[in-house]
Formats: structure tokens, C-alpha cells, sequence
């Protein structure tokens, strides 16, 4: 018997062809994983809610603190002690930039997305010298706290927050697309941009600054003389703003970086220094929790119940995948049994006269691509097929060799060689062709005895079943005895 070879593409095959135990593998890891997770999750929020927050032994009041705060002043460094003040400096600058990003409605604008209004005036007043003051004036009055304090009353947005929505200038170069005013335009413009997170937003808070300019221009007409206002242009749409964005993401960065600075200052306090720190924050009634812990504390209020990793669902399915492929791997390596792919005449010289398939009519079309790849680059047959081509290649080799009786044997048959033998001897003896089928001559006394009677054998064995060594014993003992091998026949 020579030495068997790996065919990588029947491996391939033989790996997939275990499909279903794959798909099982993949469930029970990410179930188990799951579970894993799970546990974890449960137990974590055990632990965060069995953990009682540390108290001081001595109630600390004002004359207490007072007095630990001296003896920290004399014995800490001037370096350690601007530490710990820049860092409350830092903290009271976070408190108020993350207290401003969560109401500005500005910073929650969808710079992708944003309603603008555009309002165009037109100043005309009688004097011709007074249009330039006049336009200065409009743009003072409009660009102050009155109109602010206005708008929140119109629309409810906060009046801290309105001046980051309404740009005003006044220039004589501002351009309007419709030239319908061309040659009537005078030499002082008003303009007037309005930006709010959707149109009906955005319009609100136009109409409620036409009202005010309204109200203004009658306001003026007393203080500065009559003149005409004249709404030359009113435009509105969807914009992309990129000037938002830019000063999201930056307000975005300073403040992580100032929370990461804080926690990346209180990591390398001396045991001197988180004390005076603890004092000064005492004094002052500053709640940390609320200042560096902030999201700490969210995520551990939103995380009230355990919870399932989707990240250790997927480890868990891909690493019991690999680990059952890994399985299949070696015992693919190690098999000690034919395989259907194997070549009789490379293995042990003698004839391979038929490959006997399953029927694959009823198999899944998983098992049917599997099947076309053990096969790729081959000619393929069906049962029936593979059945009539062996008996004509048994016919063949019997008159080749002017016998008219042979023998099949082969080693446990019953595990599905069996029927193949006697569909084969029925289709020789029709052709007068007597045939003896014996099984298990290796380990059968009986049909061992009648070997000595045959004159021409083919060997019929059942892929996965018999082992190799099995085949080279049943040659060894043909030769013995002197017999013919006529070829073999591998039953899928």
C-alpha cells in the first residue's frame, strides 16, 4: 500500500459536507456566550449596586475643615496645591460648557440639515446723506438684548440663546437674486439671516423678527426722522452648515478634553492632595458626581437590568465554528478509512473499476454544492448511472480474463455494499455470469474457506467504513491463494 495523499479540495468538501453540525456549533456558542454575557452583565450591576459609598468617620463641619485646610496649606507644595485649584478651575469650566452644549439650540442643530430664512431690506429715507446712518442704527437696534428678549416672548426660545440664530448686517454690497429691484435699490441694505432646526421653527422665529423690525421702524421714525423700510427679498430652504459643524465638533473636543484632563488630574493627586481637594470642593458644595462621574453615572442609571453582548454572541458562534471545524480537520487527517475520493490504483495497484454514488435526489441544496465541489473538475454521474457503468466494467474485466464465475467480497457490506453486490450479481448472471458475494473474509472462517474456490474477485468496499489496512490484507491474502484481482469498486 503506498503512502495516501491529502486531496485539499475533498477536504474542503469533506468539512462542509458537516454543514449541519457547523450551523449547531454556531448556535450553541452564541447561545453560551450569551449566557456568558449575560451573567456578567447581571453580576456587575450586583456589584454596583451592593456597593455602599464610603463616609468618613468624623462629621466634618466648617471649624473642621477649616482647620485640616490650614495644615494642607502649610505642608502641601505651591506646585501641588495650583494643581488642584486649576483643576476645580476646570471643572467649574466644564460644568458650564456641558450645561451650555445641552441647551443651546444651537449646538443640537443638524448642521446636515438646517431651516434658514433670509430677509432683505431696502433703507430709503429723506435725506440721502442719512441712508448709511440709518442702516447702522437698524443693525445697533436689532443687534441687542430688546430683540432677544422679544423673540423668547414670540417664540420660546431662551433670549441667551437667540443671538446664535440671527445674523444681522448692513451693507450696500449685499447681492439679491431677483433683479426685479434693479435701478430702484438705494444705498443701504439690511440683512437678516434665521437658522433653526426645522422650517416651521425657522419661520416662527422669522415672523417674530419681522415683527420687531416693524415695531422698530416706528420706534425710529420719532428719534431719527421719517424713512421707508421695504422688504426687498424673503427666501427660505434646507442649507448644509458647515460653519456649525466645525464649531460643534470643536466645542465637542474641548469639552472631552477638559472631562479627560480633570480625570487624568485626579489619577495623579498624592493622597495630600485628593484631601485638599475633597476639602475645597466641601467648602464650596461642589458634587462631584455630578462634574467628572456625569456620564458615568447616566450609563449606570440607563443599565438597571443585565444584558446580552452582541459582540460575545458573535465570538462565541465563530470560535465553537472553528473549533468544530478544527475537529473535522484532524480527524479528516487522521481517518484510517477509504474514502470515496481515493484512487484503488495509486493505493494498492490494482484497477479501480467503479465509483458507486448515493442517490442525491432528496438532497438540500447545501449538500448538492458540497457534492459539486468534492467533484469540481469531474465528470459527474447519478446512481443509476454510476450503477450500470460498474457492472459493464466488471462484465468487461470477467470476459477479458475468459471467466465465467467470479466473486465479490468485500469487508462489511452490510453497512451498504451489500445491495450494490446483489443489483451486480443479478445484472451478471443475466448475462451468464455466475457470481458468489462473500463478506467479511477477513474475519469469517466460512467465507474465508470459499475464497480458495474462486478464480477472479473484485473487491467491493464501502467508503467510511473499511479501513485501509483492511483492503491490503484482503490483497495479501488473494495473492496468497493465488487469485485474480480483477479491479475494486468504492460504494459511496
Amino acid at each position: 500500500m503506498e503512502e495516501r495523499e491529502i486531496d485539499l479540495l475533498d477536504m474542503i468538501a469533506d468539512i462542509l459536507s458537516h454543514w449541519r453540525g457547523l450551523v449547531v456549533a454556531l448556535v450553541i456558542g452564541a447561545v453560551l456566550m450569551g449566557g456568558l454575557s449575560y451573567v456578567k452583565s447581571y453580576q456587575n450591576i450586583q456589584n454596583i449596586q451592593n456597593a455602599q459609598p464610603i463616609e468618613e468617620e468624623t462629621t466634618l463641619d466648617a471649624a473642621t475643615v477649616e482647620k485640616q485646610l490650614m495644615q494642607l496649606e502649610e505642608t502641601l507644595e505651591e506646585s501641588q496645591k495650583a494643581a488642584v485649584l486649576t483643576t476645580m478651575d476646570d471643572e467649574r469650566e466644564y460644568i458650564w460648557k456641558e450645561n451650555y452644549a445641552e441647551n443651546s439650540v444651537y449646538m443640537q442643530l443638524d448642521p446636515f440639515n438646517i431651516a434658514q430664512r433670509q430677509l432683505v431690506y431696502q433703507i430709503k429715507a429723506t435725506e440721502e446723506n442719512q441712508n448709511q446712518s440709518l442702516g447702522t442704527t437698524y443693525g445697533d437696534v436689532l443687534d441687542n438684548v430688546g430683540m432677544y428678549n422679544w423673540v423668547e416672548e414670540k417664540t420660546g426660545v431662551p433670549a441667551a440663546y437667540v443671538k446664535e440664530l440671527i445674523t444681522v448686517s448692513t451693507t450696500s454690497a449685499i447681492s439679491i437674486a431677483n433683479d426685479q429691484f434693479a435701478g430702484t435699490v438705494g444705498t443701504d441694505r439690511l440683512k437678516i439671516t434665521v437658522i433653526q432646526k426645522d422650517e416651521e421653527s425657522c419661520k416662527e422665529l422669522s415672523d417674530a423678527v419681522k415683527a420687531y423690525v416693524e415695531q422698530q421702524k416706528a420706534t425710529l421714525a420719532t428719534e431719527v426722522g421719517n424713512h421707508e423700510l421695504i422688504l426687498l427679498s424673503e427666501s427660505a430652504g434646507m442649507t448644509l452648515g458647515m460653519d456649525v459643524m466645525n464649531r460643534q465638533i470643536d466645542y465637542g473636543n474641548q469639552v472631552s478634553n477638559l472631562r479627560s484632563g480633570i480625570a487624568s488630574a485626579k489619577a495623579g493627586f498624592t493622597a495630600d492632595q485628593a484631601k485638599y481637594y475633597d476639602l475645597l470642593t466641601w467648602e464650596e458644595g461642589m458634587d462631584e458626581a455630578e462634574i467628572v462621574q456625569k456620564d458615568t453615572v447616566e450609563e449606570q442609571a440607563v443599565a438597571v437590568s443585565p444584558s446580552v453582548s452582541k459582540k460575545y454572541i458573535l465570538l462565541g458562534a465563530v470560535l465553537f465554528a472553528f473549533v468544530y471545524a478544527g475537529i473535522l480537520f484532524l480527524v479528516y487527517i487522521f481517518n484510517s478509512k477509504l474514502r470515496v475520493s481515493d484512487e484503488l490504483q495509486s493505493l494498492y495497484h490494482i484497477p479501480q473499476i467503479g465509483v458507486v454514488v448515493k442517490d442525491s435526489k432528496k438532497k438540500f441544496i447545501l449538500d448538492k454544492w458540497v457534492d459539486d465541489l468534492r467533484h469540481y473538475g469531474k465528470r459527474k454521474f447519478d446512481a443509476e448511472q454510476s450503477m450500470e457503468l460498474a457492472f459493464v466494467a466488471v462484465k468487461i474485466a470477467a470476459v477479458k480474463n475468459k471467466l465465467n464465475t467470479i466473486c465479490l467480497m468485500g469487508c462489511n457490506l452490510e453497512a451498504g455494499a451489500g445491495s450494490v453486490c446483489e443489483n451486480l450479481k443479478t445484472a451478471l448472471e443475466k448475462e451468464g455470469i455466475n457470481v458468489t458475494v462473500l463478506d467479511n473474509v477477513l474475519y469469517n472462517a466460512e467465507s474465508m474457506e470459499k475464497v480458495e474456490a474462486m478464480t477472479g474477485v473484485v473487491l467491493v468496499e464501502k467508503a467510511g467504513s473499511t479501513l485501509y489496512n483492511e483492503v491490503a490484507n484482503e490483497l495479501a491474502l488473494l495473492k496468497r491463494q493465488d487469485i485474480t484481482v480483477l479491479g475494486g469498486i468504492i460504494v459511496e
